[in-house]
């Protein structure tokens, strides 16, 4: 059996590559034997990382598709997704977003398999309510055309349902939780800050950087405070979030209990320096996750709604503020109250993750069935 995957791959976003992660890990536990082709922006980086056969995703642009016809990489892709039996989009936020170019982008993945009459698997995603109405059609098509359909969050299954009266909706976990955890590592006083800049364009510029300018005030009450603790920055995003690390760095007083962590696509990596810290603040929603995988208290800033709806999904909104209340003030208060209670909080956590393991198993046996 051939199975093509697509998605957000190659990309240098941390939570993507996590997403791919766990979809391989799930393939080959459901179909040790797939032949497997992942299109990506970096093929040879997945090539190499899971040993498959892996090829440009279909391009979107005008320039980008005369590159790849004219270099071969376009019929390559084609000649894949004709010959694959299932094609898996998969994960994330692909159509949870107000850029039509973005719903453009996925929509040409998935449109591709259509037109080869190849069954389309939308696994691992959420949705929003979309405003345009173009956006909203092109969205009903290919949901409505998938052969198996699981998203991330209620909120999400609700809106699917809505579109199409009678079809089958699995409510899967992220697939982050595919991704055992490892809780080997000693929590030390450590706070772990991940942030992302918003990508609201109604945000101001000069907004964007009070926003940051109250988180470097929070870090700098923060280490006032607590002088036993160091913070740490890992960025989730190449280039944007170093660049916003090394932003915010320039306003912390006490650089010397700084460190900020160079961007790495390394799980081991990642899941210790989650497993360590105390307490995670994370704007990023795979930051959030992986602080809940690896049971670490956290705050979680609420900058798009796939964030709110996977927290209540989980029933841990109580930890989530909106960008709007964020004070130093504010968040010392909740940092100071989560610190306090981090042990009933980290045993919490630990259930939370369990749990989302085992919803994996119905989700799953539909997925063997129909690739079987």
């Amino acid at each position: 059996m051939k199975i093509v995957v697509a998605g957000n791959y190659g990309a240098g976003n941390l939570g993507d590559e996590l997403i791919l992660e766990g979809i391989m890990k799930t393939l080959r536990e459901v179909k040790p034997s797939a032949e497997i082709t992942i299109l990506s922006a970096d093929p040879a980086k997945a090539k190499d990382k899971f040993e498959v056969r892996s090829l440009y995703k279909f391009p979107a642009g005008i320039r980008s598709f005369f590159k790849y016809l004219f270099n071969g990489n376009l019929r390559k892709t084609k000649q894949a997704v004709k010959e694959c039996d299932f094609f898996i989009l998969g994960g994330g936020g692909l159509f949870d977003t107000t850029s039509f170019k973005a719903i453009l982008i996925w929509g040409i993945q998935s449109m591709a398999a259509n037109f080869y009459k190849r069954p389309v698997i939308m696994y691992g995603q959420n949705i929003s309510k979309l405003k345009s109405i173009v956006a909203r059609k092109i969205v009903k098509h290919l949901f409505k055309k998938a052969a198996f359909i699981a998203v991330r969050d209620e909120n999400s299954k609700e809106i699917v349902k809505d579109m199409m009266k009678g079809k089958k909706v699995y409510m899967m976990p992220d697939l982050i939780f595919k991704i055992s955890p490892n809780h080997k590592h000693a929590k030390e006083n450590k706070l772990l800050i991940c942030l992302r800049e918003n990508p609201n364009k109604k945000i101001s510029k000069k907004a964007k950087g009070e926003f940051l300018n109250k988180i470097a005030e929070f870090t700098n009450k923060f280490l006032e405070k607590n002088k036993e603790f160091k913070v740490e920055f890992i960025p989730f995003e190449k280039r944007k979030d170093e660049q916003l690390n090394a932003n915010l760095l320039e306003k912390i007083i006490a650089k010397d209990r700084v460190k900020i962590h160079p961007y790495t696509e390394n799980k081991l990596d990642i899941e210790r320096i989650f497993s360590e810290a105390k307490i995670v603040l994370g704007m990023r929603l795979h930051s959030t996750l992986m602080a809940i995988n690896t049971a670490t208290p956290f705050i979680a800033i609420n900058y798009n709604p796939k964030v709110k709806n996977i927290l209540s999904t989980l029933n841990l909104s109580e930890y989530l503020m909106e960008p709007g209340d964020i004070t130093p003030e504010n968040l010392l208060t909740l940092c100071e109250d989560i610190l306090k209670n981090s042990e009933k909080i980290e045993e919490n956590l630990k259930k939370i993750g369990k749990d989302q393991v085992g919803k994996f198993l119905d989700i799953e046996l539909g997925l063997k069935k129909l690739l079987d």
